[in-house]
């Protein structure tokens, strides 16, 4: 057994559970999207602890570069204000290129379970919906609201 028909029959499992097959659909779908949470919401924590000496860092950096160029306007140094103000920029820059990789390590998970639904459920009927919907139709809420469920269950 290849290590893609594995999964596939391990992520099929909850779809199967009810004999409706609207109702299997459903509770596979909010299975799913509860489990990319859980793991988008770990790996993003991991992510985020990884990172945290360098975010603290250049947030320090972008502080206080801002602080200077602020202290250089005041006293009409265009030039250390240019310079300072730039430095700033630079480190807030990346202090948004690390928040891009806490992003990224939230939804990976969420990509791979759509791209495995609309695999799987290529050309079948969605329930209740049009024949050119989709099971991104589903799983998009359904995973939205378990990243916001997740996020007050474990509020820090």
């Amino acid at each position: 057994m290849t290590p893609f028909a594995a999964l596939d029959s391990l992520l099929i499992v909850p779809f199967r559970l009810f004999a409706w097959p609207e109702a299997g659909f459903f509770f596979g779908t909010l299975v799913l999207a509860v489990a990319g949470a859980a793991i988008g919401k770990g790996g993003a924590a991991l992510v985020n602890r990884s990172q945290r000496s360098r975010r603290v860092q250049q947030e320090t950096e972008a502080d206080k570069h801002s602080e200077l160029s602020m202290q250089a306007l005041q006293q009409g140094d265009k030039k250390a204000y240019l310079a300072q103000n730039n430095l700033a920029q630079e480190a807030y820059g990346n202090t948004l290129a690390l928040a891009a990789g806490r992003g990224a390590a939230l939804l990976w998970p969420a990509c791979v379970m759509l791209t495995w639904l609309s695999w799987r459920f290529d050309g079948a009927p969605m329930p209740f919906l049009w024949r050119s919907a989709g099971p991104g139709w589903y799983f998009i809420p359904l995973y939205a609201a378990a990243l916001w469920a997740l996020g007050r269950l474990f509020k820090k």
